[in-house]
């Protein structure tokens, strides 16, 4: 009962996260000064840049303007910042601009534009790169003047900013120490007889979808943590019933419900960094392999495969930003990732049915040569079943696309394993190891 209303909930979960991440948001620039909740924090702003570079006037000839006499239009530099301070990302957004002002459009920068006319009962619209594109495929209204190109808009009219995905000007990501694009600069210039300024865009409106990653919300971390304490009182429920019911048919039942929680389990670490989904499960299958390929019994292998179940259980306190972060760690980042064997230690030190379990937590990073952490530990001192696990999980790590590089290919892999025999793996489970690749056994990534 208790595990169909853990289902239920994450379900729920789910749903509302989806349906948050599908809203579509719009707010005004003069919504922004008092914007509040899942909101606040977006920062949105258009100035006139000013001076000689920003503004100056341009003279239309009579051919291109169809008026007699000299015509001048007053042009001025507008620059948008918009800047996301909130705790999610911004995705799928645009800036609209309805026109009050009659005026003209040149140039814009940093995204495209969507010029919407309206003339009499019909509807002109087109998508425009306004820094590259060919005047002759042009279908709304607009005037040559010399080689530039001017889009009348009159009241009524609008236009549409939105980023380029062919340049990469998309989403705005969260507010962080790691980000550099939290914030997007555009811009563009706006011609007429008068000039126009920043107040008559004051009805500026921006449109988004935010983005919130299922960890960040507060009822998953809280579902999460009631799951690890159902789980390992389930899994204590099950072992004490074992061996008062000492009968095959039960056994194996309680050893596929035991699976499949630990699987659960894992999952929910993996769900931390959507670059090493299913890492928990792959780590735990090549651990038994290696274990039945060096001849251990069955119950050994099956602890084995448990252990490379919940060998990386310690990086559920690993912050998002740090796990998915696509460049190269600062030395205090590192020792964040590092303490996840020391966490996941402490996490399963309670799972008496499965003692090996919290000491691979704790050892899977040592090294044969005694270099690797936490503890520095070398040879034999290390646990065996540590020993197999840190094989299992450097293999996967190569096999395996992460945020920072593509998986390795066979050969090179094959290399590794080879040339850091006896320094970071046992020489016997490296050559179990590769005795399975070379049969087949275990397969490479395509």
């Amino acid at each position: 009962m208790a595990f169909f209303v853990i289902v239920s909930s994450y379900c729920y979960i789910l749903i509302r996260n989806s349906t948050f991440n599908q809203t579509e948001r719009k707010v005004s620039l003069s919504d922004l000064r008092t914007s509040s909740g899942e909101d606040a924090g977006l920062s949105f702003s258009i100035e006139e840049r000013g001076g000689m570079l920003g503004k100056w006037d341009t003279v239309l000839t009579e051919e291109s303007y169809e008026r007699t006499g000299t015509y001048i239009l007053k042009g001025n530099t507008f620059d948008v910042t918009v800047e996301n301070k909130t705790p999610y990302e911004i995705s799928e957004w645009k800036l609209s601009f309805d026109i009050e002002t009659p005026c003209f459009i040149e140039t814009a920068w940093c995204g495209k534009v969507d010029i919407i006319q309206q003339r009499g009962e019909d509807t002109l619209e087109q998508d425009f790169n306004l820094r590259n594109y060919n005047h002759k495929m042009i279908f709304i209204d607009y005037i040559m003047n010399n080689d530039q190109v001017f889009f009348p808009l009159s009241k009524g009219d609008r236009f549409v900013y939105h980023p380029s995905l062919e340049d990469k000007e998309y989403p705005l990501l969260r507010t962080s120490p790691n980000r550099a694009n939290s914030f997007a600069k555009v811009g563009f210039i706006l011609y007429g007889e008068e000039t126009v300024t920043s107040s008559d865009l004051s009805t500026a409106v921006l449109t988004y979808r935010l983005r919130r990653r299922i960890s960040q919300d507060p009822a998953f971390n809280i579902l999460a943590f009631l799951s690890i304490l159902w789980i390992f009182s389930f899994v204590f429920l099950l072992f004490s019933e074992g061996r008062i019911m000492d009968l095959e048919q039960l056994e194996i039942r309680d050893k596929k419900l035991i699976q499949e929680i630990m699987e659960t389990f894992s999952g929910f670490v993996d769900a931390k960094d959507p670059y090493t989904g299913g890492h928990s499960i792959r780590v735990g299958k090549y651990s038994r392999q290696i274990a039945e390929e060096m001849g251990l019994d069955k119950k050994q292998c099956q602890k084995v495969f448990y252990c490379g179940l919940l060998h990386d259980c310690g990086k559920i306190s690993i912050h998002d930003d740090i796990l998915s972060k696509p460049n190269r760690l600062t030395d205090e980042e590192f020792s964040i990732i590092k303490s996840h064997t020391i966490r996941g230690f402490e996490i399963l030190s309670g799972l008496t049915a499965i003692p090996e379990a919290c000491m691979v937590a704790r050892y899977h990073h040592e090294r044969y040569d005694g270099k690797g952490y936490p503890d520095g530990l070398a040879g034999d001192a290390i646990p065996f079943y540590a020993r197999i696990v840190c094989l299992a999980d450097a293999f996967d790590a190569m096999n395996s696309n992460r945020c920072y590089r593509n998986h390795m290919e066979p050969d090179v892999i094959i290399g590794q394993i080879s040339k850091n025999s006896g320094f970071q793996f046992d020489p016997d489970v490296a050559d179990a190891m590769l005795r399975l690749i070379l049969r087949g056994d275990i397969s490479f990534a395509d």
